[in-house]
């Protein structure tokens, strides 16, 4: 028996968080994510206090939603944790 342990499983963690930031930093990070896709490599940044990489192979999206007077254009990168 094990007492004042707590377990984490990586493998059910969930986060939504969405950040503004200001022009010259999306611009920056927009321009770094750009390089890295066209090299092939791995995209590492950090998201409120989270670090984390996207993997080269990673799926591109492009979304568009319109909700009443509102429209939102996401780009997105999806993929699958590894163990």
């Amino acid at each position: 028996m094990t007492h004042g342990v707590e377990t984490f499983d990586r493998s059910r963690m969930e986060r939504d968080v969405e950040k503004q930031v200001d022009r010259a930093k999306f611009i920056d990070t927009l321009r770094r994510l750009a390089d890295t896709l066209e090299r092939g490599e791995p995209f590492r940044i950090q998201v409120e206090n989270k670090r984390f990489v996207v993997p080269a192979s990673a799926t591109l999206q492009i979304e568009h939603e319109v909700e009443g007077d509102r429209e939102e254009l996401s780009l997105e990168l999806v993929w699958e944790r590894s163990g």
